[in-house]
């Protein structure tokens, strides 16, 4: 089966607007980085899927943006009917917990390098998965 990506996502301008991104099927690098980059500074979700929700295949990356901090949450169908969800891990950061979209979740997932961010969703993209060492 050809594996089919959609990336579709939204973000907030300002307390009082917000733009909801149009879907798009299959898209190239370019398409993805050019919605990427408005999460850079802008506090908003964006979701890349495919079509491989079967058992032990990641199908979904989604990203939330708040406040120039960034949390990717990559989810893989267990042969369980589970779901695994992977994130970034920094072993050495706070157990606390900050809100994310008004979602808590703990700071050691999270990240301020946006390059970390564009390196997994390329990389999802590209092979259908993503390194443990980056998201575990």
């Amino acid at each position: 089966m050809k594996i089919i990506y959609e990336i579709y996502g939204g973000f907030k301008i300002n307390d009082n607007d917000s733009v909801r991104l149009p879907i798009i099927t299959n898209p190239s690098i370019d398409d993805m980085m050019s919605y990427l980059t408005n999460f850079r500074d802008k506090n908003g979700t964006l979701i890349l899927f495919n079509n491989q929700e079967e058992k032990l295949k990641p199908y979904k990356m989604s990203l939330y943006s708040d406040s120039k901090r960034y949390l990717i949450l990559f989810a893989t169908s267990m042969e369980d009917g589970d779901i695994e969800v992977r994130t970034f891990n920094d072993e050495s950061g706070s157990k606390e917990f900050i809100p994310m979209l008004g979602e808590p979740f703990a700071i050691a997932s999270t990240t301020k390098n946006f390059s970390l961010v564009i390196q997994a969703f390329k990389e999802f993209l590209e092979t259908g998965d993503v390194s443990r060492d980056l998201l575990s």
